[in-house]
């Protein structure tokens, strides 16, 4: 039986209410100085909102973006034919792209910090132990397994850690030179094709888990372009985020705008296409999709559910998927199946409606009762 998890942002907030969007983006409006605020606020205009972290960060992505190809456009021959032409200088460009590249990222990585210690396995025993029996039901009783999940926190190598030996399963690193930073503990690579040959053992058992927007514990190095992580421990023990530019690194995670460009670098690049791998590829395809707190609005994501859907219809390749969902009321039951059905493009003949099995409204734990397949 081969098994996809995939998981969102709705796991998270089941374990703690402050990882939700609003909470997340009061928190990070909170932190701006007037001049910080002023500035986002003019870049968003209309969509000026602080309800909203991403659409805040994607404006500033925006206006660096614009800059940063004017740059290039000035450092080349031309540019600089077009300067000398009209007597201009760029002296004070370069500190503009650095001063809004800083908001960008120091505001994100406060925010980061924030989720780093509220992932407690005292609270996932609390809050979110149906959901973890079944999570190891469901790999115990996989020929293969697949976790994907959308989220920044470490929820899900928490519960993997916490039951089974680190060799278990793979996370696509392996293991490389240590960093001073972390007292000398190491850093882990991000190289598929080098872990599966260095690390056999983390592929023995089939478990495989993928950061679709990256982690917290996921760095890229500046100096060297390495993509690197380092362990759940080293990440919690130390204050990264509060020096993480004296250390030249940045945290490797998609957030803002601009995301289908994103996606398409090194590592997302890769879990996005493992992820597709699994819902077109006839010899990767899974059996069971589950879909756990995820809102539908990554369209790399929802045209691959939609091809999964469309080869058990079209080819005959038997196909289950569960969606498990958080809302409370009927009105946003419907508001959320809508979204679902547009984006699987299920169609009137083919789509899910209120009291459809193959959707749960009780959150996570609901999973506790559904049938094991073996």
């Amino acid at each position: 039986m081969k098994r996809v998890v995939l998981t969102g942002n709705g796991l998270s907030v089941a374990l703690n209410s402050e990882f939700g969007l609003q909470s997340i983006t009061e928190r990070f409006f909170g932190r701006l100085d007037d001049s910080h605020r002023e500035f986002i606020k003019h870049h968003m205009k209309d969509k000026y909102s602080q309800l909203d972290f991403e659409e805040a960060i994607a404006s500033i992505e925006q206006v660096f973006d614009s800059l940063e190809h004017y740059q290039k456009f000035l450092f080349s021959d031309n540019g600089n034919n077009f300067m000398n032409a009209y007597e201009l200088s760029n002296q004070e460009f370069e500190a503009h792209l650095k001063a809004i590249q800083t908001i960008i990222h120091e505001y994100t990585s406060s925010i980061l910090d924030l989720i780093i210690n509220n992932v407690r396995q005292k609270d996932i025993e609390e809050k979110l132990q149906p959901f973890v029996d079944w999570s190891l039901e469901t790999i115990d009783t996989s020929d293969e397994i697949d976790l994907f999940t959308l989220n920044f926190d470490l929820l899900l190598e928490t519960i993997l850690l916490t039951y089974y030996d680190k060799s278990n399963f793979a996370d696509f690193h392996y293991r490389g030179k240590k960093w001073d930073a972390i007292d000398d503990e190491y850093q882990y690579y991000f190289d598929p094709d080098r872990s599966r040959q260095i690390h056999p053992e983390n592929y023995t058992k089939n478990i495989r888990l993928h950061h679709l927007h990256g982690s917290l514990s996921s760095f890229k190095d500046l100096r060297t372009g390495r993509i690197f992580k380092i362990t759940t421990d080293s990440l919690r023990e130390h204050n990264l985020y509060e020096n993480i530019f004296e250390l030249g690194v940045l945290p490797s995670i998609v957030t803002g705008g601009g995301k289908s460009l994103k996606v398409q670098q090194n590592p997302f690049h890769y879990y996005y296409t493992e992820f597709k791998k699994k819902m077109v590829i006839d010899d990767e395809l899974c059996d069971e999709l589950y879909i756990i707190g995820y809102s539908f609005r990554d369209e790399h994501i929802n045209k691959a559910i939609a091809e999964r859907i469309v080869k058990e219809r079209r080819e005959d390749k038997p196909f289950k998927m569960v969606i498990v969902d958080y809302a409370k009321d009927d009105a946003t039951k419907l508001e959320f199946l809508q979204r679902v059905n547009k984006a699987l493009k299920l169609g009137r003949k083919y789509a899910i409606e209120l009291g459809d099995e193959r959707v749960l409204f009780d959150g996570a734990n609901s999973v506790k009762d559904l049938p094991i397949n073996v």
